[in-house]
Formats: C-alpha cells, structure tokens, sequence
C-alpha cells in the first residue's frame, strides 16, 4: 500500500507539490508564531508582547492555515475520485481507499511540515527583531524555537491534513465506481453534507457573537482578540457555504448576455462544488486582509496610546505574512482547478470552440468568482471593522484611505486571472482529442 501512495504521487506530481507547497508555507507562518511563543514563555523579563502577540494573533492565524490546507488536500482528493473509483472497479475495498489516501497525503505532506520549519524560525526571528526595534523587548532576547516551536508548527499542519485525508477519502470511498467513472458528475450546491451546511452557519453565528463581544470590551490592546476572530470566523464560514452562494449565478443563462458569458455562469452552476473550492481561499484572503488592514489603520489614526503605535509596524508584518500564506492557497487552487479541466477544454474544443473562446470563458469565470468573494470577504472584514471601530472612534466606518480597499478588491481579481488564464494556456497546449480522453 505504502510503494502504491508513492507511485500515485509520483505520477501526479503537479498535485503533490500544490500540497507540499501549502503545507511548507503554513507550517513557516504556524512556526514563527510558535516560536515567538516559547521565547516569550522561557523568558523572564519582557515576555509580555512575546507572549501576547502569539496569543492574540496566532490562535486565528490556526484557523486560517488549517482551513487552507484542508481546502487543499481536499481539493486534491476530489480531482483523483476518477481514478480512485477506478481502484473499486478492480476490488479494491473502502477501507483501502481510505488507506491510500491517507498515505499518499503524508507522502505529500511530511516533506512540506520538515521543509517550513527553518523558514518559520527564520520568520520568527524577524518578527522578533521588528518587536525589538520598536523598544518591546529587550535587546538582549534571543529567539528560542525548541521542541514547543516544532511541535506546534509541525504538528497543527499534520493535523490538519491527516483530517482533511480522512475526511475526503471517507467521501471519495463511499461514491459508487460507476457513479465516479461517469462522464460528468458535478456535484451541486445541495448536495453539501449536513455537517458542512452545520459547520458554515455555526461559523457565522461564532463570528457575529464575537463582533457583538467586541463593542462591549475597553478600547485597549485586547479589543483585537475578539475583532479579528469575528471576521475569520465568518469569512470561513461564508467559505464553507460558498456553493450555496454561488446557485444564483445560474439565472445569467437566461440573461441576454453572450454565449460565452452564459456557459460560464452555467458551468459555475453546475460545478458547484468545484466553483465552491476556488471561491473558499478568495472569500478568506479579501476578508482577512480587508479586515485586518483596516483594522489597523483605524487604530493608527486615534494615536491615543504609545504602545499601539510601536506595536503597528509589527502588526503590518504580521498581516502580510497572513496574506502571503492566503494568497499562496489561492494562486494553488486555482491553478489545480484549472489543470483538472483539460478534459473539459479538449470537449469543448472538439465541439468547435477555438482557444480564444475557452480563455474567454475561464476568464469570465474567474471574473464572476472574484466578484462573488469580494462581496462575501466585504461582509467578512464587516465584522472585523464595524465593531472595532465603533469602539475606537465611535463611528462604523473604518478610517483608512480607500485606495486601500481598491488594491485588496483588484488584488483579488488579478489572482484570479493570472493563476487560471496561463493554466489554461498550458492546457489548451494538449491536442483536444488526447485531452477529451485523459483520466
């Protein structure tokens, strides 16, 4: 079974690197965290911010990195239901599917957790540096990053993969072989498990306490513990619905617009589930940074306390490693999303659409997915921003300059466009007859 898992990720090492590479980057941002952690824990003096920092900010960076490698494993799991349905036609049994699945991941992910931890040190000891430069730690602290830091870092990622394997190979086993081998089988909105639809809306409820918790607390350093929770919370949540949200876009085909433009809205219908994996990440990384930016430059403009102030520039990096990592699962999953479609593209080539038609239509997809999770991130960031706010100023617009929100909406957008158009280029590369009769 074990000489199966590296063969399979072997012959697919487009979708194992995906992996690799998300874990690599997550398991660097949960270490820096970490590590800053057990240096604050293990010094004496000036362990407060060392302390506080890691408590404040890394309980939900968890959230964010779990949740994108879930989403990642996950995806890459779905991609492989062909063939593993494949696998039940020739015996094999659920219970090795479930085996191979798992085994394949840690063949992906180990590499990727061993492979982050010295960049997640490295980071660390910036972040550390930042802390001391604005005179809130002492000069003479040193980073520790011992078996706590590897543990934590390590370990979540680990964590989180082997969930999200057991997870998705307990779905890809229980799919029947002839269903899975059919030559379209979209899984639509309504189809999502009743735990996912829990999970989504427990999620949003979660995120909406804690915004309502926030206007309730003294302005000070912890009235982010429960504003930036708010908006990750929710923005996750609205992830988890995703497919939901996206039904709607359905109505376009019978909206007089081009024929491509229709098949577009009509294959985001169909494939919900698939439109809802690249949707998830975008839906998280407008929230977070929105939220976060935002959240900061209104702190930035009230200049009450000394500490806020010595404390923003290492806020900024912190969020920027947040979206780094974000945008990393994003520029993934859609490039995965898009490679898993050359089937698709060699059909719709055979049935005489040219390239430049196809390109249109994953651009007019990615188009219309954007825009949906700049909606959705919006309302995320909300309820970051409207509660923290109100505490600060009073008022529930957050202060920050516009150009801000431009940059983060068509950030969003030209992700989009940049990791699908070129996957797309390299697919249409393929000769539409051979690509029509791929796995």
């Amino acid at each position: 079974m074990a000489r199966l898992a590296v063969r399979t990720a072997r012959a697919h090492p487009g979708s194992y690197v995906v992996s690799a590479l998300v874990m690599t980057a997550g398991t660097a941002l949960l270490t820096a965290f970490a590590s800053l952690l057990e240096t604050g824990l293990s010094t004496g003096r000036d362990s407060g911010f060392l302390i506080m920092l890691p408590a404040i900010l890394g309980g939900w960076t968890v959230a964010i990195v779990a949740f994108g490698v879930v989403s990642t494993v996950s995806l890459t799991v779905q991609h492989r239901e062909r063939e593993l349905a494949l696998l039940r036609l020739i015996a094999a049994t659920p219970r090795q599917i479930r085996r191979i699945v798992m085994l394949e991941t840690l063949v992906a992910a180990v590499p990727g957790v061993v492979a982050g931890l010295l960049p997640g040190v490295a980071l660390g000891a910036i972040v550390l540096g930042r802390l001391v430069d604005a005179g809130l730690v002492g000069a003479t602290v040193e980073l520790r990053a011992g078996w706590l830091c590897a543990a934590i870092g390590a370990g979540t990622s680990l964590l989180a993969a082997v969930a999200a394997a057991a997870i998705s190979s307990r779905r890809a086993a229980s799919v029947p072989p002839a269903r899975a081998l059919m030559e379209a089988a979209p899984s639509p909105a309504r189809n999502l498990s009743r735990a996912r639809v829990a999970g989504g809306f427990g999620l949003l409820a979660l995120g909406m306490s804690l915004a309502t918790a926030t206007l309730f607390m003294a302005d000070g350093p912890l009235l982010s513990s429960t504003a930036g929770p708010a908006g990750v919370a929710v923005a996750v949540g609205l992830a988890l619905l995703g497919p939901i949200v996206i039904r709607p876009i359905g109505r376009l085909t019978q909206a007089g617009v081009g024929a491509t433009a229709r098949l577009a809205a009509r294959n985001l219908h169909a494939g919900a589930r698939q439109s809802g994996s690249v949707l998830s990440p975008l839906i998280l990384l407008v929230g977070i940074a929105a939220g976060t930016l935002y959240m900061q430059s209104t702190e930035d403009s009230t200049h009450r306390t000394t500490e806020s102030t010595q404390l923003a520039p290492v806020n900024y990096l912190v969020v920027t490693m947040i979206i780094g990592f974000t945008a990393i699962v994003v520029i993934n999953t859609l490039v995965a999303t898009t490679r898993a479609r050359r089937r698709e593209f060699g059909l719709l080539r055979l049935t005489a659409a040219t390239r430049g038609q196809v390109l249109g239509l994953v651009a007019i997809e990615a188009v219309l997915t954007s825009g949906i999770a700049v909606v959705l991130g919006t309302v995320a960031a909300a309820a970051t921003t409207v509660p923290y706010s109100l505490v600060k100023t009073g008022s529930p617009i957050a202060s920050g300059p516009p150009w801000m929100y431009v940059a983060i909406a068509g950030g969003a957008f030209l992700l989009a466009l940049l990791a699908a158009l070129p996957t797309a280029m390299g697919a249409l590369r393929v000769r539409p007859i051979v690509a029509a009769t791929a796995m």
